[in-house]
């Protein structure tokens, strides 16, 4: 039996450049960071031929009959590594729910779901390796219209910028941050949900149609990509506010991106945080729900806090995650 959790992310600025659609043919950059809040997954050999999941829906198949499987992430894993025994698989979170929250949460389980077969099989691969194979899985077998960020956030945790290259490179490049600059970053953002979750797709379905042939949308996306090249820049150098000022340039950027980004209930949040005092801010994810971070000094936090209190939003602390997907438990039975 093998336990494997994996870290959610934030993603600061870049998102969308790490689409296919766009990196093949202009390259992208994003950055961002693995939080310590994660999704969880348990395998376990059986003495039969049968398949159990259990996640928000109960399967069972028979291990031939593996097209069956309504999980499309879990079908196509097992179809991809060949699993050929009967097991069973259940999969939890910390977070009460994380379904269209816009922290990576497909992502963090596909990797988590990967890691603990390859061990339950006695195979150990890298965390890189483990990204990759993540995001063959959900872009082209499971045909997601999605980024490649968040395997890569999930699977290699820390801070980091990645390098999406015309050719399907990722350069990964980790912030050599102390643990008191670790700490000292994620004290001055600040998590609310807003309590209205999504579904990705819709967005990024909109947002990869206007990467094709929306001049706009493409010369957006290219600012997109040079405000991660200035933050980079300012991080290298310890400039830290220089987080808030990215997300709120990315944020009005990222606005434009897809009708379906942002609403008047969220813009009415987003504007009660910048006039109570945040530096800057963004919707986590593709947008349109989930978490809104932003990055207050600590002079001004009490009264952001406050003016998210009064609109019943509740905040999620976090810390900086460093060690990406691990195995936490692994007993041979």
């Amino acid at each position: 039996m093998v336990i494997c959790r994996s870290p959610l992310r934030l993603a600061i600025v870049g998102g969308g450049s790490d689409s296919p659609i766009y990196f093949r043919k202009y390259g992208g950059i994003c950055i961002g960071f693995a939080i310590n809040r994660y999704t969880y997954v348990l395998v376990k050999k059986r003495r039969d031929d049968k398949i159990f999941l259990k996640y928000s829906e109960n399967e069972i198949v028979d291990v031939k009959n593996i097209d069956l499987i309504k999980h499309d992430f879990i079908k196509n894993t097992l179809k991809y590594l060949n699993i050929d025994f009967g097991l069973e698989i259940i999969n939890f979170a910390d977070l009460k729910s994380t379904s269209g929250s816009g922290l990576g949460s497909s992502s963090s389980f596909l990797v988590s779901l990967l890691n603990a077969l390859y061990n339950l099989k006695g195979i150990q691969v890298s965390k890189e390796k483990l990204a990759k194979e993540a995001c063959h899985i959900e872009v082209n077998m499971c045909a997601r219209n999605i980024g490649w960020q968040d395997q890569y956030h999930s699977s290699m945790g820390g801070f980091n910028r990645f390098l999406f290259e015309k050719n399907d490179h990722v350069g990964i490049s980790r912030y050599d941050f102390t643990e008191d600059e670790l700490k000292y970053i994620s004290r001055n953002i600040l998590m609310f949900n807003t309590g209205i979750t999504r579904e990705s797709t819709s967005v990024l379905n909109e947002q990869n149609t206007n990467l094709i042939d929306n001049k706009k949308v493409i010369e957006n996306m290219h600012l997109n990509v040079e405000l991660a090249r200035q933050l980079h820049s300012s991080l290298k150098n310890r400039q830290f506010e220089a987080i808030g000022i990215s997300m709120l340039k990315n944020w009005e950027l990222k606005k434009t991106f897809s009708s379906n980004i942002t609403n008047s209930h969220i813009d009415h949040i987003y504007d009660l945080a910048m006039q109570a005092g945040a530096i800057g801010g963004k919707i986590t994810g593709a947008g349109g729900g989930g978490y809104l971070i932003l990055y207050v000094k600590p002079v001004n936090q009490e009264k952001v806090r406050s003016t998210m209190n009064q609109l019943k939003l509740i905040e999620e602390h976090f810390s900086i995650d460093n060690l990406g997907t691990r195995v936490i438990f692994n007993i041979e039975e």
